[in-house]
């Protein structure tokens, strides 16, 4: 087998000599961030300036970049005026916005160390609790996470673990999951284990009504589109229906499309929600108000029977001319 390289206008130089020997000992971090490195001439020389491109574009936390790059200068791959020969960077000021992964400490291999050394609970975390969960051993980098979530984020042991569990179940035992996942509770002020549990509590909720839309539209496994994710999660979340109220919105649109359709639906339950509409029982007594009937006139000298307002029949066709626009 012959493999040809598909450079077309850009070419990496990787020091061949200087990471051969090491090469079946080094991380799947350190490999990433140095052909970062080899690519962006412009990282090279500014690291503070280039450090939001880096994040991005490796979808790491910076202080794992760092500890990545601390390690390849100790290996001798690279050299750096901010990192020693042992390969350790030099700590900086803590921020306090956490919202931004930019911002997140950096920790040297020695302050990750001394910070878990000094907290039994987190040593428990990660030698026992997570490798329980996940059925493998924290690394370096995944210790680096948790550090930074217990540290700087200050989520309690017992947090971190039903956040480790909940990405679990939900099929994704990506520490870069965890860390996003922390990051954006505690940018909602959703850090205590009663927050979490209520979080976690939501968001099961909302995946087994996603499961039964799912079923009940026709819509099988494929990936849901944006579109579809924005109506569901406005059904769950803005208007607090569950799968009753689905349930009544489906079949209106059955009764009157005569198919399944998540717009039709959307815009039941938008009038609904709009009406005031909290349970089936309410639409129920809503729909069965009194007909509307105008006053009886006179014409041509005679009484005219006056016509009965047809709610449903109304309803049913405003939401056909907006389901249409």
């Amino acid at each position: 087998m012959k493999i040809k390289i598909n450079y077309e206008d850009g070419i990496i130089n990787v020091p061949s000599e200087a990471i051969l020997p090491d090469l079946g000992t080094m991380e799947a971090d350190e490999l990433r961030v140095l052909l970062y490195i080899c690519a962006e001439p412009s990282f090279r020389h500014d690291t503070d300036a280039g450090k939001a491109h880096a994040i991005k574009t490796l979808d790491m936390q910076w202080a794992a970049i760092e500890a990545a790059i601390g390690s390849l200068a100790g290996r001798g791959v690279i050299s750096s005026d901010e990192v020693s020969a042992e390969g350790d960077v030099r700590p900086k000021a803590k921020k306090q916005k956490a919202s931004v992964r930019a911002d997140s400490p950096v920790y040297t291999k020695d302050e990750t160390a001394g910070i878990i050394d000094r907290n039994a609970d987190l040593r428990k975390i990660i030698n026992d609790d997570v490798p329980r969960l996940t059925g493998k051993a924290v690394t370096q980098n995944e210790a680096i996470m948790l550090v930074s979530i217990y540290d700087y984020l200050h989520l309690s042991a017992e947090s971190i673990i039903k956040l480790v569990d909940f990405c679990r179940t939900n099929g994704a035992v990506s520490f870069r999951v965890v860390e996003r996942t922390a990051y954006s509770l505690f940018d909602n002020d959703i850090t205590t284990p009663e927050a979490i549990d209520e979080f976690i509590i939501a968001e099961r909720r909302k995946e087994e009504i996603t499961e039964h839309i799912r079923q009940l539209f026709g819509i099988g496994k494929r990936a849901l589109i944006a579109h579809e994710k924005t109506l569901i999660k406005t059904w769950v979340e803005n208007y607090g229906y569950g799968a009753d109220m689905i349930d009544l919105a489906y079949e209106v649109t059955i009764k009157a499309i005569n198919e399944p359709s998540l717009d039709y639906a959307g815009a039941v339950m938008k009038r609904w929600h709009e009406t005031g509409y909290r349970t089936p029982e309410d639409v129920e007594s809503g729909e069965a108000q009194p007909a509307v009937k105008p006053a009886a006139g006179k014409k041509g000298g005679k009484k005219v029977k006056a016509e009965s307002f047809d709610a449903d029949e109304f309803m049913n066709l405003s939401l056909q001319r907006s389901y249409k626009e």
